[in-house]
């Protein structure tokens, strides 16, 4: 004779669990193979500085800043960078300043800039040493002062920053305007239509050199390179401009961004060797 009486009650009860149970498990299922949220896309505005960012006409831009950020800044930040083709200085602050782009990794500060409303991340994370690209024979051996400089026409960028000491009325400067300044100067340099490049940082003209098969020698300059920090449009939301720095104070610790660019440089440099040599 089958009981019906309290003793049965917990095989309902274990049968709602089980029923529960599988409930619970069909809507994890559901979850995991449910897509993923789409990232939040952050457009971002760059000039061209080889090897931090290299321009390709068939598409984005390349180069190791751009892999560093991708890596490293993005994952941390929760977003996806949509890399804009290279456009001229020029071009990067009226495109910060309008919001056509919402941030670019590298950009010095200066009144001009500030005075625009283009707005400047709180922490420098990376800091360039400036140097002259002159050719092997050049007469050039050091600059100590901007005399010796005196009668010399430098190659830069237009819209680029310069030190006050590069700002002496005593250096002629050929500012060009192009996006792929930096052919251009070398070409010039080469040239012989200038005397010297100036360069913000020692990577670019010794990468370039490698793979055009160039020779150049390198001149230090005594003085501090710019402090580049990652700036935002006036119209990018402030949440924004914290989560970038919040990830870059994780991603650029322990030296992490120098140590990669020395070595990945160094690697690109010597693979573009044998190339150079053929020539």
């Amino acid at each position: 004779m089958l009981a019906f009486g309290p003793r049965n009650r917990p095989v309902s009860h274990a049968l709602c669990g089980l029923s529960l149970f599988a409930l619970v498990c069909l809507r994890c299922a559901a979850a995991d193979t449910a897509p993923a949220a789409p990232l939040e896309v952050v457009k971002v505005g760059v000039f061209s500085m080889t090897p931090y960012v290299i321009s390709d006409s068939a598409g984005p831009p390349h180069g190791l800043l751009i892999d560093f950020f991708d890596r490293e800044i993005a994952p941390r930040m929760g977003v996806r960078f949509q890399w804009e083709r290279p456009m001229t200085m020029a071009r990067l602050e009226q495109s910060l300043v309008s919001g056509r782009v919402w941030f670019t990794p590298i950009l010095a500060q200066t009144p001009g800039r500030l005075k625009a409303g283009i707005q400047f991340a709180g922490d420098v994370h990376i800091r360039l040493d400036p140097c002259l690209a002159v050719l092997p024979d050049s007469p050039l051996a050091s600059v100590t002062t901007p005399a010796d400089l005196a009668g010399i026409t430098v190659g830069w960028v237009q819209a680029g920053a310069l030190p006050a000491f590069m700002q002496d009325k005593r250096i002629r400067l050929d500012r060009i305007g192009s996006v792929e300044w930096t052919a251009a100067n070398l070409e010039k340099l080469k040239l012989g239509r200038i005397g010297a490049a100036y360069f913000s940082n020692p990577y670019t003209p010794q990468f370039f050199a490698a793979q055009a098969g160039m020779t150049l020698r390198l001149v230090k300059m005594p003085v501090q390179g710019p402090k580049l920090y990652g700036a935002f449009a006036r119209s990018a939301p402030r949440s924004l401009g914290e989560r970038y720095e919040r990830a870059a104070d994780e991603a650029f610790a322990g030296d992490r961004f120098s140590l990669y660019m020395h070595k990945a440089v160094l690697a690109q440099v010597l693979a573009a060797q044998p190339k150079a040599d053929e020539r």
